[in-house]
């Protein structure tokens, strides 16, 4: 429902304040990779070489930096819903259809979070590693894994509290 966040409760003020903590991070990588790619930049222009491996962090850097914005921006209710065809409709049909997105989003989260332990877990018995700097490959799923395991946990905190809604129970 629009309007309504997390920070109704203690588990959903805990889950909120973790989530912001984990997108300023995400945000303070972000930083990092710009400053990085201006000093390889300005490395390229005044010594005619770039820093050794520099994309190799940034896209290593962008890929956590995503998904550690997923729980924040779910929690703040951030993402993209059109809802041009329930303008209308009544509250509890919202509700009731935000209930069923974030069980859909609860799902695909889920499907993600177990392919990238597996593939994490392939990267690390492989050895794998960047060609530049030789950077592990299988460090980048770390972060990514454990900001999606608190997605889940965002998703099924705002999945609890709108059934507890739809029911009748209050504000979770």
């Amino acid at each position: 429902m629009q309007g309504t966040t997390a920070e109704h409760s203690a588990a959903g003020r805990a889950l909120l304040a973790l989530s912001r903590a984990v997108a300023i991070a995400g945000g303070l990588i972000l930083t990092a990779l710009t400053i990085l790619s201006v000093g390889s930049i300005l490395a390229r222009v005044l010594l005619s070489r770039p820093l050794p491996g520099d994309f190799e962090l940034v896209e290593m850097g962008c890929g956590i930096a995503v998904f550690a914005f997923l729980p924040y921006c779910h929690l703040k209710r951030g993402n993209v819903i059109v809802d041009f065809f329930t303008l209308k409709a009544s509250q509890r049909l919202k509700l009731a259809l935000d209930l069923s997105g974030h069980l859909i989003y609860l799902a695909i989260a889920a499907l993600l979070v177990w392919r990238m332990a597996l593939g994490g877990l392939d990267r690390l018995a492989s050895h794998e590693s960047t060609m530049i700097l030789a950077i592990p490959l299988w460090i980048g799923f770390v972060p990514v894994t454990l900001s999606l395991l608190l997605l889940i946990a965002a998703l099924a905190y705002t999945a609890w509290r709108d059934a507890g809604l739809l029911l009748g129970r209050g504000r979770g």
